[in-house]
């Protein structure tokens, strides 16, 4: 049985004078113009890309974005423009925490420390999480001084600030002591418990913030971004359990 292969045009308009010239990687046919020399593939299969929620949940499921570029079989840098575009379509912060309904709720303070780049630049992830809702009300991440927690008090509703709340000793927390509800425990107390397992959850499912571990962000930007993806992915879980 003969096998007939369909020879293209030369783009350059030029003659059908054209002969074979081997495969491609992806095993399609090659042919060669023979009067200008130019090169093209037979039957040319275009590359499918993996839906962006399956990114999207790989992201946050402890994976590198090395890790995501083998499983999937696509290029180092189209993961990163899959992150930074579903990032950019990401809601605000704000709108994914549930409103304070009565002053019964309770915050609980904490900060996580993790790395970019290398052990020595140390950055803190500082959160306020409702007992009630379980949601994280903000967070920032910076240094642990006092100026960075001011940002975080900055970004939580009053609502929430009229709440009683607690934290550990850190002397960044005497601030709140001020309002008049708020009190500094040991952890031993059992009035942190929820945000500790929280960060339990967040090393669980970001390597990045695993004490001892390889997968850490090599930019300061990736290293917000995944976090911002956690934190929004985590809280609308919330409002849908809540």
């Amino acid at each position: 049985m003969l096998t007939v292969t369909q020879i293209e045009k030369c783009p350059n308009r030029c003659s059908e004078n054209t002969v074979k010239n081997g495969f491609t990687r992806h095993k399609n046919q090659r042919v060669l113009c023979s009067d200008c020399g130019k090169s093209l593939v037979l039957n040319r299969k275009k590359k499918s890309y993996p839906d962006s929620s399956a990114l999207v949940r790989s992201f946050i499921e402890r994976l590198s974005l090395c890790g995501v570029s083998r499983i999937f079989a696509i290029s180092y840098y189209r993961v990163y423009h899959e992150l930074n575009l579903t990032c950019l379509l990401l809601p605000n912060f704000k709108t994914q925490v549930a409103d304070c309904k009565n002053n019964k709720y309770v915050l609980e303070f904490d900060e996580l420390c993790g790395f970019c780049g290398k052990k020595e630049n140390k950055q803190w992830l500082w959160a306020a999480l409702c007992k009630q809702t379980r949601q994280i009300v903000a967070y920032v991440i910076g240094d642990r001084s006092e100026l960075t927690f001011k940002r975080l008090l900055r970004k939580i509703p009053l609502a929430y600030l009229r709440c009683k709340s607690y934290s550990d000793f850190w002397k960044s927390y005497k601030i709140l002591c001020s309002k008049g509800n708020h009190r500094q425990v040991g952890k031993g107390s059992g009035k942190t418990n929820h945000i500790e397992r929280y960060w339990a959850t967040l090393r669980a499912r970001i390597t990045r913030y695993v004490r001892k571990s390889l997968s850490f962000s090599r930019k300061l930007k990736y290293h917000h971004l995944v976090t911002k993806l956690f934190m929004v992915n985590y809280n609308q879980e919330c409002i849908n359990t809540f």
